[in-house]
């Protein structure tokens, strides 16, 4: 079950693209993003032993991270859409910007003062 972000917001992080990846997938997608964010921060808002509740409207980081990193790997699995709707320049530059800013916040995230900033939202 995915905490931090949905495959509707997901989806919402690349405009024009087409895909015909089925939101089971992209919530696989979610779930290592999730896991990814999990292991940065050393502490967890999902299943029944979480470190903290997550909050999307104080958490923000948190989802746009998950979506990030989720939405990256929609574009990798299928570079060009469904029915190449965009070009591979555009899907190459909507890439990297997903994945600048998901590293950023990576970074972030791994900040102990960042975390526990968060977790006192």
């Amino acid at each position: 079950m995915v905490t931090y972000t949905t495959a509707a917001k997901v989806k919402s992080r690349f405009e024009d693209f087409d895909t015909d990846l089925s939101d089971s997938e992209i919530e696989e997608f979610i779930t290592t993003a999730e896991s990814l964010i999990d292991i940065t921060m050393r502490q967890t808002a999902r299943g029944s032993s979480a470190d903290f509740t997550f909050d999307s409207d104080k958490h923000g980081i948190i989802e746009e991270t998950a979506s990030c990193l989720a939405a990256f790997a929609c574009l990798t699995a299928q570079p060009t859409g469904q029915s190449t709707t965009i070009s591979s320049a555009r899907a190459g530059l909507m890439a990297s910007l997903l994945w600048a800013t998901f590293r950023r916040n990576l970074r972030m995230l791994g900040d102990e003062r960042n975390q526990k900033y968060l977790k006192g939202l």
